[in-house]
């Protein structure tokens, strides 16, 4: 699967149809000065012990990186960090993130 801003809008809502709600409509903004980007932002809750944030930068390029920050998931926390990629299934989401050459990388798996 190929990443894009679509598929990160299709894992929202499959999460959604998995009990989480989106804290907030889907927020849009521009950067300010530097190279500009958009950004578009999925603030995701789960009862009282899972809050996610998934972001979407767009660049003038038409070029796209992906982020998930992890606010609360039950006991863990983490800053904003790059995603290489992700899939989502009827059971999970599988995010992936600082891959090595041989393909190996940091994989978060969130259960839905």
């Amino acid at each position: 699967m190929e990443m894009s801003h679509e598929y990160l809008r299709e894992t929202v809502r499959v999460m959604q149809g998995s009990g989480f709600e989106l804290a907030s409509p889907a927020s849009s903004s521009r950067s300010g000065g530097g190279p500009g980007y958009e950004s578009s932002r999925y603030e995701l809750t789960r009862g009282d012990a899972e809050h996610l944030v998934l972001e979407c930068l767009e660049y003038p390029d038409a070029s796209e990186t992906y982020w998930l920050e992890l606010r609360k998931v039950h006991t863990i926390r983490s800053f904003s960090f790059q995603l290489d990629s992700w899939k989502h299934g009827e059971a999970q989401v599988e995010f992936r993130y600082y891959p090595r050459a041989d393909g190996v990388a940091l994989t978060f798996v969130l259960a839905l």
